[in-house]
């Protein structure tokens, strides 16, 4: 193993995310273990594809359309910000270098006597820890949740949609290999996707905490009477070389994750955009039959009018796993939800 990834996995912000990166072969590959990207990355590929086939199939049934839109478009994001990290291995482990080199100076300090920048580190290194220790937990049981679901349907369904060319995906054997086969996803797709999730929010948080540092770096230029004009221009220089650090880390953090987040963008946007037209075919006919000018007729056509509006009370709308309508209400309900789970991250970054 390098003498970089023992300096990262010794790094208490970066060691949880950095370990499976590494045992992974994601970066810091070794000779000996090199093999284990392709295993992790390939079958993946394979699954992906198979759930792009599925899709194919289901066009025109829109709730599955849907469902299963959103599990392949989130799987095919996980292999790009994998595949983004294995192709740019090498800028990668240089910034998570980088990081660790910013991360030491601010712990070792040459002002002993000053705690503030190291308080405000070790609280940004908890936060980070927990936040990585949560996106772990959370996407592991949720993919569980995902396994377990076919077992409470009434027909055979797999956790994620899949199919080939020419094969019924629901008959014996195929459907108990291939769902058996989906067993290993909940560490697989775990291990792929929330690495970068929180490394993200790793290196957001860092950033941030490094300006308040340099805040308080200003800020003490003129806390000592006693200092003449040359320690004061020192420190305003310095203050400034760390301001221009800090801008380039910056600028390296967009580079690597700028195209990702427009592909993000464009994906789960258009998801949403698949969720406001599934509003948009809920359709309530009662009160055009009422309308109808039915005083003019017949008893028999009044009677069956009757029966009709009766009947069409009840909205014909696409349902969330057959116990919610997707509605205008429900999809308020869930940007509502999304808010307050933003505001409740927000508030633990900060």
């Amino acid at each position: 193993m390098s003498s970089d990834s023992f300096k990262l996995q010794d790094n208490p912000m970066l060691e949880i995310n950095v370990k499976v990166w590494k045992y992974l072969s994601v970066i810091f590959p070794d000779r000996k273990h090199a093999w284990r990207v392709y295993v992790f990355v390939l079958p993946v590929c394979i699954m992906n594809a198979m759930q792009f086939v599925y899709l194919f199939r289901m066009w025109g049934d829109l709730a599955p359309f849907i469902l299963n839109t959103f599990f392949a478009a989130a799987i095919f994001d996980a292999l790009l910000r994998t595949c983004l990290v294995i192709i740019n291995r090498d800028k990668f482990e240089a910034f998570l270098l980088e990081l660790n080199e910013m991360y030491r100076d601010v712990e070792t300090s040459e002002n002993k006597d000053d705690t503030y920048g190291r308080d405000l580190l070790k609280a940004a290194t908890a936060t980070v820890r927990k936040i990585s220790i949560f996106n772990l937990t959370a996407s592991f049981f949720d993919i569980i949740g995902a396994l377990i679901y076919p077992l409470l349907c009434e027909g055979r369904v797999h956790p994620f949609g899949v199919a080939i060319p020419g094969l019924d995906m629901t008959a014996t054997p195929i459907y108990e290999f291939f769902y058996i086969l989906q067993f290993p996803t909940p560490v697989i797709l775990t291990t792929m996707y929330m690495p970068f999730v929180s490394l993200f929010a790793s290196f957001a948080i860092f950033a941030k905490m490094a300006l308040k540092v340099l805040q308080h770096r200003m800020n003490s230029i003129f806390l000592y009477n006693r200092q003449t004009e040359e320690h004061q221009f020192a420190g305003l220089t310095a203050c400034i070389t760390y301001y221009s650090r800090i801008a380039r880390y910056v600028k390296n953090f967009n580079t690597l994750v700028t195209y990702i987040v427009c592909v993000e963008f464009l994906l789960f946007g258009a998801i949403i955009c698949s969720l406001l037209f599934c509003m948009n075919i809920s359709v309530r006919v009662s009160e055009t039959a009422y309308s109808l000018p039915w005083y003019d007729c017949s008893k028999r056509f009044r009677k069956t009018l009757l029966l009709f509006i009766i009947q069409s009370q009840q909205p014909l709308q696409l349902m969330v796993g057959n116990v919610y309508p997707m509605t205008l209400e429900t999809f308020q309900s869930l940007l509502n939800t999304s808010y307050t789970y933003f505001t409740m991250l927000r508030g633990l970054y900060s």
